[in-house]
């Protein structure tokens, strides 16, 4: 026993040492301990920021800014806003994404860069639908876009049409060009002449197929289109400003018409920027009127210089960016309030919208798409040696949008907010001169600083070579003020630097000590230096400064807003089918609210059977499952309009489909207004418009007025009434129920009483 006792050894129950031990393990654990450094380092640096942060400062958040870091930063520091590079857990007043809404939908408060489910309006299908339905309403006044035809689903339309055209023997033969539904940056267009060229996408994506406009504008013998930048304010009401300036892209093959030889060459008719950047020919040119890459004013002025009206051009494409976002609010506002009911939260939405638009050889623009989040990096590509790619700045670039972002910003801020900025940014410089002038003088500065080391105004020199007598004084007060200034800006920035070690790689996020002590002495001085500030305002005013010129034009509803108001019908129905969704937030009508729908605006009583409205929902569910990507049940915006085309063109009959949704229109608000107090207190009320003039829907108004009383079905209620007041049709009634009620009487027991007339 006792042997067997002194040989027991303890180690045999330790915990074995792996033998197993991968090197990503290691990898895992330094991963998270790096993840948990940076989560810490965050914590204690929104603790550093808050402490010091006015209530009157505007803040924006750059956690999702990704790509427009860089502008969207130079703006907040020429502003003097606060930034959030991580976020913050209160609402910041602007929050600036760089993808989409749906990136971050928690948000509560402030202002968001981005409109809900808008990458999905300005995908290419779903914009030539919007488009095209448009076209069938007002169809002179849509006109500027090219034909489309969406593929698969209408590839036999497209064939027959093709099919035509070469039995007529059309010179020269048409080109088409197909486009990726939600491609980008070029990829995946490609020129055909014959169907048989099209290619299906293997993933079952759809594609839109234009004809290829191939008589266009040229600058020395280059083709180029226009990137317009379009900031939309609010749907509701609806607001639109669009940017003075803005950028052409250049292909970078001279240009030639397509023939069989060279509908492959990209470089010639592709004008994409991040497809032609990769051309050996690509010219880097930082002039603005020079180059691959030039400004839309130098184009103008270039057209002038020819003889034409430049002038002219830019005010046909403000008509067409009107007309373009009209047709899109319909679905833009179901998506809002889908996503952002009112009267839950403070959010509000902007965006900034990129139309693409080429120029016809007599000058006439035509729009090839909207890109719903345009670049606004101000860096380009510069390869500096085979395989090796160098980002440097575009001035051309940040000419154009760094203006664009710094007014977006100011065009959506609180103006309170924003006078304040100004106020600080006024008091931030005179801080900074003060601090000069007391450094040249020796006297103290107004800012707390930590206190400077007594410095010795006279140095002894001695040589030891020399007797004591040729001993001599220097005077270097002159000298050591001078360095007053470099000495205070060191120990600043090394104090900064120690308060703020956990955020050392993020140097323009640091808030400079001076800065803090003017936020926490304006909380004491505000009220007492608010005259002077005023007085400073009303200075600033008139300096030239201030008179700086904004680089964007409201044109909505400032300037053509009686000219397009009669193109806004679709949003009445917009209203019905968010009357007919049922269920809150949802984006599709099914076919119990289709059914709803009918009986709701008595579509019976114009002979629309239960049976119909069905067969209807079905073939349109049909036609426009191709527009359903995510394969949800229920019928979209564009599908439920058809129906009403259709039901108009059926029931509502008038010379034009204009008169005919009209009509339709018409007779349901007037139904559905009629049974209001029935409606589900859930539900949204649909109010009842007043008819227009004339002047906003032309010859029909006349029509419209007669059809709303034509329409008007007497009730129960009204023949009542009518009764009470006519002898006549009380003593028919009587007479009515006399001859259709007549008890019978029964043996041993009393008579029923029957209806007598006293």
């Amino acid at each position: 026993m006792s042997m067997h006792t002194k040989n027991f050894n303890m180690d045999s129950f330790k915990k074995p040492e792996p033998n197993n031990f991968k090197l990503t393990d290691f990898r895992r654990d330094l991963h998270n301990r790096h993840k948990r450094e940076v989560h810490m380092r965050k914590e204690r640096l929104r603790a550093v920021e808050t402490r010091f942060l006015a209530k009157q400062m505007i803040t924006v958040d750059t956690s999702r800014a990704r790509s427009n870091c860089d502008v969207v930063r130079m703006c907040i520091k020429e502003l003097g806003m606060k930034e959030f590079p991580f976020g913050r857990k209160e609402h910041c007043d602007i929050h600036w994404h760089a993808v989409s809404y749906e990136e971050n939908p928690d948000l509560y408060g402030g202002k968001v860069n981005k409109f809900p489910g808008m990458t999905d309006i300005c995908s290419k299908m779903m914009l030539f639908r919007s488009l095209d339905q448009m076209r069938e309403l007002f169809p002179s006044d849509y006109d500027f876009y090219p034909r489309t035809w969406y593929m698969p689903t209408q590839f036999h339309e497209f064939s027959c049409e093709v099919r035509k055209l070469t039995e007529k023997k059309v010179k020269p033969r048409p080109t088409y060009i197909v486009k990726p539904d939600s491609g980008a940056q070029g990829d995946g267009i490609y020129l055909i002449r014959d169907p048989v060229d099209y290619t299906p996408s293997p993933n079952g994506k759809c594609h839109v197929v234009q004809e290829y406009l191939s008589h266009v504008y040229l600058i020395d013998r280059y083709k180029f289109d226009l990137r317009v930048y379009v900031v939309l304010k609010s749907i509701e009401p609806l607001d639109i400003h669009i940017c003075k300036d803005g950028l052409a892209r250049f292909s970078t093959l001279p240009y030639e018409t397509p023939t069989y030889k060279n509908l492959h060459e990209s470089f010639m008719h592709l004008t994409n920027y991040s497809l032609n950047k990769r051309s050996t020919t690509f010219n880097r040119s930082e002039r603005s009127d020079e180059g691959s890459k030039r400004t839309i004013s130098s184009v103008l002025r270039k057209i002038n210089l020819n003889g034409k009206d430049g002038d002219q051009v830019w005010k046909t494409i403000e008509r067409i960016v009107c007309k373009t976002v009209i047709a899109m609010l319909p679905t833009m506002r179901i998506e809002y309030q889908a996503n952002i009911p009112p009267g839950k939260t403070k959010l509000s939405c902007f965006q900034i919208l990129g139309f693409d638009i080429i120029l016809m050889d007599d000058l006439k623009p035509m729009l090839l798409e909207v890109n719903s989040g345009p670049s606004l990096s101000i860096e380009c590509e510069q390869e500096v040696a085979p395989g090796i790619v160098e980002y440097v700045a575009s001035p051309t670039d940040e000419e154009i949008k760094r203006p664009l972002v710094r007014d977006t910003m100011m065009l959506v801020v609180p103006k309170e907010k924003l006078k304040y900025c100004r106020r600080r940014k006024r008091r931030l410089k005179r801080l900074q001169q003060e601090q000069r002038e007391s450094c040249r003088s020796g006297k103290r500065p107004r800012f707390k600083s930590e206190p400077l080391q007594r410095q010795r105004t006279h140095i002894l020199i001695i040589n030891a070579d020399e007797p004591d007598a040729s001993k001599r004084e220097i005077d270097v007060t002159k000298q050591m003020s001078e360095m007053h200034l470099d000495h205070y800006n060191d120990s600043r920035d090394q104090e900064s630097a120690t308060s703020r070690d956990a955020a050392k790689d993020l140097s323009e996020v640091d808030m400079p000590k001076m800065e803090l002590d003017s936020e926490m002495s304006e909380s004491h001085d505000d009220d007492t230096n608010h005259e002077e500030d005023s007085h400073e305002d009303d200075h600033d005013h008139d300096s030239p400064t201030s008179r700086r010129e904004s680089c964007l034009k409201h044109i909505y509803p400032a300037i053509y807003d009686d000219e397009f108001e009669r193109l806004r019908l679709l949003e009445r129905v917009a209203e019905l089918f968010r009357f007919c969704l049922g269920v809150r937030g949802s984006l599709r009508i099914g076919p119990t609210g289709f059914r709803t729908f009918a009986r709701k605006c008595r579509l019976n009583r114009r002979g629309m059977t239960n049976a119909s409205i069905d067969i209807m929902y079905i073939d349109m569910q049909r036609k426009f499952d191709h527009m359903n990507p995510e394969r949800t049940s229920g019928l979209c915006f564009q599908g439920f309009l058809s129906s009403c085309l259709e039901i108009a063109r059926r029931k509502f009959y008038a010379p034009t489909k204009l008169e005919m949704l009209e009509n339709l229109l018409d007779y349901c608000e007037v139904n559905i207004c009629q049974r209001d107090d029935d409606m589900p207190p859930t539900l949204p009320r649909l109010q009842y418009r007043p008819k227009q003039s004339s002047s906003s829907y032309g010859q029909s108004s006349t029509f419209r007025r007669k059809m709303s009383r034509d329409i008007r079905e007497e009730t129960i209620e009204d023949l009542l009434d009518k009764t009470q007041k006519n002898s006549e049709i009380e003593a028919f009634l009587r007479q009515g129920r006399r001859m259709n009620y007549v008890p019978k009487p029964v043996l041993d027991q009393p008579t029923f009483m029957s209806y007598n007339s006293e």
